[in-house]
């Protein structure tokens, strides 16, 4: 009987370690940390030598200071650094659901342009801009338009466009394309804008 009692509490303490250890799980969308946004003010982003944000290998690092408006045809913008060229087709405006960076299929299309464009001219930048309604905190929506900006980029690196000449930045809710609340004007300030430019020598 006492050994029954003591292989049964065996079973049950050896259950419980196993439902325990499966329960941390990192993995994204398991309950794992976020990583902070990176464009979110103070946040370290890395580029490498070629431009490629991803690659921190070089250990050239850039801390994002200015959150404003980047200035119009023909003026380098403050976040990117790129010149901006006055380019037919070009913004391009592609707008998202709610609080979601999916890309709808009814904007794939404008994204393929802009990856021909960018196929037949190598020389030029296209830079992503994620934006955002009002709804949510600061911190949420720069986290968000970052991540529809890297949405529409991995779009473009799948239609073979190279990363080295594309920048993302996001701009939160800090720059709406309609003022005022409801639905009507929150549905045209969820997108991401595309326009095209040139990084100047020496940057």
């Amino acid at each position: 009987m006492k050994f029954a009692a003591r292989l049964s509490s065996a079973v049950i303490l050896f259950g419980a370690m196993i439902l325990f250890s499966g329960c941390a799980d990192d993995e994204p969308g398991k309950g794992g940390t976020i990583p902070p946004a990176w464009d979110e003010p103070g946040t370290p982003r890395g580029f490498n030598s070629n431009g490629n944000k991803w690659g921190v290998t070089d250990g050239n690092m850039e801390t994002p200071t200015g959150w404003g408006q980047g200035g119009g045809d023909g003026a380098i913008d403050e976040r990117t650094g790129v010149r901006r060229m006055d380019v037919a087709g070009f913004p391009k405006v592609l707008y998202f659901g709610y609080d979601t960076d999916r890309v709808n299929a009814s904007e794939l299309a404008k994204i393929s342009e802009a990856a021909s464009f960018m196929l037949a001219n190598p020389n030029l930048v296209l830079v992503v801009e994620g934006h955002c309604d009002e709804r949510g905190t600061d911190e949420y929506n720069r986290a968000l338009g970052e991540r529809r900006a890297i949405a529409v980029e991995n779009k473009l690196r799948d239609s073979n466009v190279d990363l080295a000449n594309i920048r993302t930045v996001s701009y939160g809710e800090d720059q709406p394309a309609v003022a005022g609340s409801g639905e009507s004007a929150w549905s045209q300030n969820r997108r991401a804008v595309l326009w095209v430019g040139k990084v100047p020598a020496g940057n």
